[in-house]
Order: structure tokens, then C-alpha cells, then sequence
């Protein structure tokens, strides 16, 4: 028997849990590299934003052959999140205005995202800039890392969290 796209979907937002519970566990170990701690969170958007695109009827095979599922669905799930939660949009303007701008940075994280050869920078693999010089994840200093410690960091990894919890309960 087929998994159905509501399997998933489920699929998917569980994978996002662990992932991101992943990340919660290491984001603040020193031991641990930036490139390390990036990964767990970028896996853990993509996968929260394909358990969404799944639920609203993309079929399933559409979103397993790309990476680049983050910069336009997350502030779309961010914002959900924070009508479901009773809040003023307008008063979250600037956190959603952060959202889009960190969920562009989270995409290119990935390495099969690199805007047309523009942003090779990803935080799996090394790779060559256009100068030919050969750059390592483990030497990289990772923007979305440094914009999570700004204003608007905490609320967006709550706000992330309360979504992926939410896509939980909701695909049961």
C-alpha cells in the first residue's frame, strides 16, 4: 500500500521535531560547529514547510526533488503560527519582516540552493568561490547563526517551535 500525502505530511512534521529539537539540544554548545548547529536548523524549517505544502495538496514526490522549500513557504507558516495565536500582525511586523529575511538565508544554507552560483556558501559541504578558492562549512561564519541572536532571534525560534508543534497535532 502507498504512504498517502497525509502520511506524509506527518512524515515530514515528525522529522521537523527532531530535527529542530536537534538543534535546540547543540545551538548553544561551543563544541559544536556553527555549520553543525545551522544544519539541524535549516532541516528543520524545510521539513516543516514541506509537511505544510503536503497538507495545502502539493503532492508529495513535487517537494522530495528540491531543497529550495524555505525562503517563500516559512514566512507564510510563521505568520499561520502567529494568527493562530491571537496575535496583531500588525505589531509583528518587524518579526515578520526578520522571518523572511532569515528564511532567505536559512534556503541557501542548503547546498543544493546557491542562487545561481551567487551564494555557494552552505553548511554541508565544502566548496569554490568564484575566485577558485576552496572554502570549508567548519570555517564559515553563518548569518542566520548571528541573526538569531538579535532582536527578533528568540521570538522566531519560539514562534518556529509552536508551529512545528502545531503541524504535529494537526497531521495526527
Amino acid at each position: 500500500m502507498m504512504a498517502t500525502p497525509a502520511q506524509w505530511a506527518r512524515g515530514y512534521a515528525r522529522q521537523a521535531r527532531a530535527d529542530f529539537q536537534s538543534w535546540q539540544a547543540i545551538e548553544s554548545d561551543e563544541i559544536v560547529r556553527p555549520c553543525h548547529r545551522m544544519l539541524f536548523l535549516q532541516m528543520a524549517c524545510e521539513k516543516l514547510c514541506k509537511a505544510r505544502l503536503i497538507e495545502a495538496g502539493t503532492p508529495p514526490e513535487a517537494v522530495q526533488t528540491s531543497h529550495g522549500y524555505v525562503a517563500n513557504p516559512l514566512p507564510i507558516v510563521i505568520r499561520a503560527q502567529l494568527e493562530f495565536m491571537g496575535q496583531d500582525l500588525r505589531a509583528k511586523a518587524g518579526l515578520l519582516t526578520f522571518t523572511r529575511h532569515i528564511a532567505a538565508e536559512i534556503e541557501i544554507m542548503n547546498p543544493a540552493v546557491d542562487r545561481n552560483g551567487q551564494r555557494p556558501d552552505n553548511c554541508e559541504y565544502p566548496w569554490v568561490d568564484r575566485a577558485q578558492n576552496l572554502h570549508s562549512p567548519l570555517d564559515w561564519a553563518f548569518s542566520p547563526l548571528q541573526l538569531l541572536l538579535g532582536r527578533f532571534g528568540p521570538t522566531f525560534v519560539k514562534v518556529l517551535g509552536l508551529a512545528i508543534d502545531r503541524a504535529l497535532e494537526e497531521l495526527q
